[in-house]
């Protein structure tokens, strides 16, 4: 396979409280597992891009890190998928930590770690996507040459915040990372339509950047040790952190269509229960109205049996409201009808 998705960890695979230092504190987001799998039954590697500058700002360490993406694998792994690897940046040039106190290719928006990535696995950066929920994963994916999809999601990130850049545009928008693998599988059938980005070639056979030292600090030594110190550190790989999966056999298309149905199942899952939230409201309104609208109508009618000249008056004005409530019932119906 020479393709590959590029997925952000954070708001994408993952629940983002904030900084997370704690395998206990991942948590897989509905449906990632099926998105997963549709991928890599589809051709893809599903390799994770993520920015952690938490161990610049000495929030957490490496091996803080290397335990919470070791949970993330179980999580995945305990729903039947898998991930190929792990990419991480842990620079940040406002960091507290000396040793990551600094500017690195490797940290999105800029395209290093996805350019490792595709050198390390022979990825053809044209048939790759990156999908992630900012516009630093976005901006990461374009410079790469890859197709890109944004995850929109509720945040409380600040007006004007990279979060909310529109100056960045994916090529698709979704809610979910589900969505957007239903997306790519189903552009992945349509290879010959595809536009192959100009710069892609020549991107995918850059040497991966190595971060540069800070404004106003000297560049880093050429010693060994010092590169150790500032290179973009390589989390393992699966084979190296997992066992491999079994061979697929001639049946895996079959596999690949009941993964696909899980998808699109779990899709039109989430998206029948606001209608149903909808539809109940419409209905339930236009039942009472219509309740109304029957209790006016029977007083109008004993008013009019009564044989009393005086309550003529009052009959009809019963009468019109039942009308009216009758007419307000018709309308949420007819509302309701065309949803």
């Amino acid at each position: 396979m020479n393709k590959a998705v590029f997925i952000d960890r954070d708001n994408t695979i993952i629940d983002d409280p904030g900084y997370i230092s704690d395998p206990n504190g991942v948590k897989l987001l509905p449906g990632v597992e099926l998105a997963i799998k549709s991928l890599a039954q589809a051709g893809f590697k599903n390799i994770v891009c993520t920015n952690q500058s938490g161990i610049a700002r000495g929030m957490f360490t490496e091996d803080d890190l290397d335990k919470i993406h070791a949970e993330l694998r179980r999580q995945l792994a305990d729903k039947g998928a898998r991930l190929d690897a792990i990419y991480y940046c842990p620079y940040h040039p406002q960091g507290t930590v000396d040793k990551y106190a600094c500017e690195s290719d490797m940290r999105k928006p800029k395209p290093g770690m996805l350019l490792k990535a595709a050198s390390d696995r022979g990825l053809d950066l044209a048939e790759c996507w990156m999908v992630g929920d900012s516009a630093r994963d976005i901006e990461a994916g374009q410079r790469a040459g890859c197709r890109t999809i944004r995850v929109r999601i509720v945040s409380d990130a600040p007006q004007g915040s990279q979060q909310d850049d529109e100056s960045v545009q994916a090529d698709f928008t979704v809610r979910n990372l589900v969505e957007a693998a239903r997306i790519i599988v189903r552009e992945a059938d349509r290879t010959d339509t595809w536009e192959t980005p100009t710069p892609a070639a020549a991107i995918a056979t850059a040497p991966p950047a190595v971060p540069t030292a800070t404004q106003g600090t000297p560049p880093p030594a050429t010693t060994p040790q010092a590169q150790e110190q500032t290179a973009c550190p390589e989390p393992a790989t699966a084979s190296q952190t997992e066992p491999q999966p079994p061979t697929e056999t001639d049946d895996a298309p079959s596999e690949d269509q009941k993964v696909r149905m899980e998808i699109l199942t779990h899709v039109r899952r989430m998206s029948r229960n606001s209608e149903i939230e909808e539809f109940s409201f419409m209905k339930l309104a236009g039942g009472v109205m219509q309740l109304f609208a029957l209790l006016a109508l029977l007083v109008a009618v004993i008013c009019i049996l009564g044989n009393d000249v005086e309550k003529v008056s009052i009959a009809t004005f019963w009468a019109i409201i039942s009308v009216s409530l009758q007419t307000m019932a018709l309308t949420f119906f007819t509302i309701q009808r065309n949803k």
